[in-house]
């Protein structure tokens, strides 16, 4: 799955427990945007400053100070800045697995919430109390993320809990719009995982269309709506994430790494590094390890 765009300020992932917990910064001034992606997760984001687009299948929005927004699981999203200031914002992610451990709660509670396809997101204002609370608890899981004290996991799957619970009552909530399941979401992410497991090797628009389907009209229509980029500069997004996490996670060269990510040539390479990056590989390498130039 595609690498966050954001800036971490703070990162927690957790040994015990399928959970982490991220602080970060979105700025606009970031070249290479989040790409669309779908996780074996619940996602739940909080505001602190700034704003930053959100899209949610076909739904595009803005999330605000002290908003919150939870995208359900297994569904097609990506946040993007295209405001002066960088969102400064929480992202927490709980896969499923932890909220399964009883099985009539499960089957009661949280199966019909990520079952249903419709049930997209759900954006809180900062003034609605669910919205307070869910703020309250990101506030009490840092406080444990931090201190980390005998037995502090046990309080953070409690908060969780309780954060669900929001997220099931607005489920459940008369008020709540819902969100559509196109049946083209499905052939987008058939297209997108085609480009996820084949991105190493050469592939054309024919290949990426057929993986759906669909003609290469379609294909790049889909992309356009869905992806807001070219089926092309999809792919190309994409190699250049994978490359720029080999480049920070391995001794590879750069040669090797170009060709294993399946560019045509290393100068090229370069070129499109600098273009989404704005640095040079080499460049990139020492930067994100720490190294000094």
């Amino acid at each position: 799955m595609p690498v966050s765009s954001g800036t971490p300020l703070k990162k927690y992932v957790f040994r015990l427990i399928p959970v982490t917990l991220e602080h970060k910064l979105v700025d606009s001034k970031n070249r290479h945007e989040e790409l669309l992606h779908w996780q074996d997760e619940i996602e739940v984001i909080r505001i602190r400053r700034g704003e930053i687009h959100c899209h949610v299948n076909d739904s595009d929005f803005l999330l605000h100070p002290g908003e919150v927004c939870f995208i359900n699981y297994e569904q097609m999203h990506r946040v993007y800045n295209l405001e002066k200031l960088a969102c400064d914002m929480d992202v927490l992610t709980v896969k499923t697995t932890l909220l399964a451990q009883e099985s009539a709660l499960y089957n009661k509670y949280v199966k019909p919430v990520i079952s249903d396809r419709d049930f997209a997101h759900v954006q809180m204002s900062g003034r609605n109390s669910c919205a307070r609370l869910i703020s309250a608890f990101f506030d009490q899981l840092y406080d444990l993320a931090r201190t980390q004290s005998d037995g502090f996991e046990l309080d953070m799957i409690g908060y969780i809990f309780l954060m669900f619970r929001q997220l099931y009552l607005a489920y459940r909530s008369q008020d709540m719009i819902p969100v559509t399941y196109s049946s083209e979401i499905s052939l987008q992410r058939r297209m997108t995982d085609y480009i996820y497991e084949n991105y190493a090797k050469k592939i054309s628009l024919d290949d990426i269309a057929s993986a759906a389907g669909v003609n290469r009209s379609k294909c790049s229509a889909l992309f356009r709506k869905y992806a807001q980029k070219t089926p092309f500069e999809f792919l190309n997004s994409y190699r250049l994430e994978m490359a720029a996490k080999l480049l920070t996670d391995t001794e590879e060269s750069a040669l090797y790494i170009s060709q294993t990510c399946g560019f045509a040539g290393q100068s090229y390479f370069n070129r499109m590094f600098m273009k989404e990056y704005g640095v040079t590989p080499l460049e990139w390498r020492k930067k994100n390890r720490g190294e000094s130039a």
